[in-house]
């Protein structure tokens, strides 16, 4: 952690928080949202207005929409949009400090309402809104941060992809999560 610099690492799932704070440890403090853009923010809210970090790390899974993506890579979005085209940009600065640490930031991901389980349905969300992933929470967890003035990234792994599906999800889960906390083992 950067010294003066409290970190926040918030998943839509107990079971990506737990995984995230087995590999880091007390290097942050954690929180779990619940699953969807509307428990996302007002536990993110709640939260931030409590005892507010100065950065905001949204992890956990996300599903593939980018075709070149394969499961088990892990991701970090230049913003994040909504289905209704709004954009929320994750903080230049903190993206910057990825940078420096040798990650690549990617195109934006996309927050959808509902799992997107359909391989067809994946590649048109890909090529209307050109979002390498989607999950169901990160721009509203983006927006939330940015509301209370706090510097926040979505980083994901790519849990699920066109040709896998929601067993694969479960069958990888475990593994997909020790990638993540790997690379987010570094003093950001």
């Amino acid at each position: 952690m950067i010294p003066g610099f409290p970190v926040l690492i918030a998943c839509a799932l107990e079971r990506e928080t737990q995984a995230l704070r087995e590999v880091l440890g007390k290097r942050a403090r954690y929180a779990t949202t619940g699953m969807g853009m509307r428990r996302t923010a007002a536990r993110l809210s709640e939260v931030l207005r409590g005892d507010p970090p100065s950065t905001l790390l949204f992890c956990g899974t996300a599903g593939q929409l980018d075709p070149s993506l394969a499961m088990g890579e892990v991701v970090l979005p230049e913003a994040w949009l909504f289905e209704d085209g709004r954009r929320v940009e994750a903080d230049a600065e903190l993206l910057g400090r990825f940078r420096e640490a040798g990650w690549s930031v990617g195109p934006p991901g996309l927050t959808v309402r509902r799992p997107v389980l359909r391989p067809s349905t994946r590649l048109r969300l890909f090529e209307k809104h050109s979002a390498c992933v989607c999950d169901m929470e990160s721009a509203a967890a983006l927006e939330a941060a940015a509301q209370q003035g706090i510097a926040a990234v979505a980083v994901k792994v790519v849990s699920d992809t066109a040709e896998s599906g929601p067993r694969d999800f479960w069958r990888h889960l475990e593994a997909n999560l020790g990638r993540l906390g790997k690379a987010l083992d570094f003093q950001w």
